[in-house]
């Protein structure tokens, strides 16, 4: 099991039908789509052309390289912090895990209750998964990040949420802090 830290760079983000300039920008490159109420969001990992689901009131926020993930507004708003400078995703302890690395518990709940997936024959889209109301896929060198693993009163896993995260985002964006 590897724990990470997210660095607390500021993160460019926007909360989805207050139509703010990113929000206006995302729509015209064709990175985010309105679908009545609801958001489609085009993220690095969306596989196909239906794009993520976001609901209205849920944050988007941008990659390092430009691409927009969706946030629920509780999450969003739990792990990050307005600031003269914009949006800081609060640094908060968090299981990781790539190929090549022991399995781990999470890993293994993940591929039994989590719909992940995983392709040997497919470096490009050996991660998969229905994540968001769309399905994903990442290569193998991305990284599982679980963002919140909710437990029984026993300590076995029950729910969790996670995603891949690209190789370059998680280098610029997370530090190893348990190997």
């Amino acid at each position: 099991m590897t724990v990470i830290k997210r660095e607390a760079p500021p993160v460019t983000a926007c909360c989805l039908g207050e139509g703010s300039g990113l929000e206006r920008e995302l729509l015209a490159r064709g990175l985010l789509a309105r679908d009545g109420e609801d958001y489609r969001v085009f993220s690095r990992e969306a596989a196909g052309e239906t794009g993520q689901l976001a609901l209205r009131g849920d944050f988007v926020k941008l990659d390092a390289g430009g691409f927009p993930y969706p946030n629920a507004r509780a999450d969003f708003l739990q792990n990050h912090r307005q600031t003269p400078a914009g949006w800081v995703q609060v640094p908060v302890p968090l299981e990781a895990w790539a190929f090549g690395q022991p399995e781990m518990e999470a890993l293994r709940w993940a591929l039994t209750h989590g719909g992940l997936t995983l392709h040997a024959d497919d470096a490009a889209r050996f991660y998969r998964a229905r994540l968001w109301g769309a399905e994903l896929s990442a290569p193998r060198d991305a990284v599982l990040v679980f963002y919140r693993v909710e437990r029984d009163e026993g300590g076995a896993i029950v729910d969790m949420r996670y995603n891949f995260v690209a190789r370059e985002e998680f280098d610029k964006s997370y530090r190893i802090v348990e190997a």
